[in-house]
């Protein structure tokens, strides 16, 4: 049954960074996230321009671009731990203190954070995240003690595959919700799988799209029914090498999962297939 949906949304915590690593094929991985205690405001404006193509007197077509976001991210002090990391400001092991160079590069990063809703927190990941420097600032005390905040400017940009923000739903399984400050969630990139009969008897050829990444192989699986592993998970156990184009072995209305793996046997991609087989003569 599915769950009730929020109604509204208010508040803002559980902020997170993780350092972003990216492979030379694109492929995004993520170090454990890192939480940015005091989150103050969170403001990032979508991004990209909209195009109008006119014809016939009116607006024949018309396409939105999308860039990502930038805004700004304010908290009631910057952690240590993601000047280090993220800004790149070296810490001097004796005197224990942060040093900015200005030859620093900042480091680029998920942020991870939730709005509070009426019925369940909703979760976001923005995946590739850039930081400018803080402004230093400050002002004498008065009768009253009013806390000084940083602010951060961000922008967020498409990953190399084109996600740019993810966010949980009323249906998010519960592992993955309470997962998503231990482990950068991604989804599974989409394989589209056609699975027709194969030149002998018992056996189905397969077409897969789009192409093999390069590096990358292929692992699939039969059965009644095929479930796709997470992304970034070790594909192993039942799932059997293939090359991507010898016929493989199944039965007519079985389904057939394609899984596309890097070098590390790390899924990337994935699909799934209704059997069509050669019945014989």
């Amino acid at each position: 049954m599915p769950n009730t949906p929020n109604k509204v949304k208010y508040g803002l915590k559980n902020v997170h960074y993780a350092i972003l690593t990216v492979a030379e094929d694109g492929t995004a991985s993520y170090a454990t996230p890192v939480a940015i205690p005091g989150a103050v405001n969170l403001t990032m404006d979508a991004q990209g321009e909209t195009n109008t193509f006119y014809a016939d007197n009116m607006a024949y077509f018309v396409v939105a671009g999308n860039d990502g976001y930038s805004g700004t991210l304010e908290v009631a002090l910057v952690p240590d731990s993601f000047r280090q990391d993220v800004l790149n400001e070296t810490l001097d092991q004796t005197s224990q203190v942060l040093t900015e160079n200005v030859d620093d590069k900042t480091n680029s990063f998920a942020l991870l954070f939730e709005f509070d809703g009426d019925q369940k927190a909703i979760r976001h990941v923005l995946y590739n995240c850039t930081c400018g420097r803080t402004s230093v600032s400050g002002a004498t005390t008065t009768n009253t003690r009013e806390p000084t905040t940083e602010t951060m400017n961000l922008t967020a940009s498409p990953l190399a595959n084109g996600n740019t923000k993810s966010r949980t739903t009323a249906n998010t399984p519960v592992a993955d919700y309470d997962a998503w400050y231990t482990k950068v969630w991604q989804p599974l990139g989409q394989l589209t799988v056609s699975s027709a009969a194969g030149t002998s008897s018992g056996t189905t050829a397969l077409t897969v799209s789009p192409p093999l990444g390069e590096g990358n192989s292929y692992k699939t699986m039969t059965g009644a029914s095929v479930t796709l592993p997470a992304y970034g998970s070790t594909v192993q156990g039942t799932w059997t090498d293939w090359d991507g184009s010898e016929d493989i072995t199944a039965t007519t209305g079985q389904q057939i999962g394609v899984v596309e793996v890097n070098t590390d046997n790390k899924a990337i991609a994935g699909g799934v297939a209704e059997v069509t087989a050669n019945g014989g003569a």
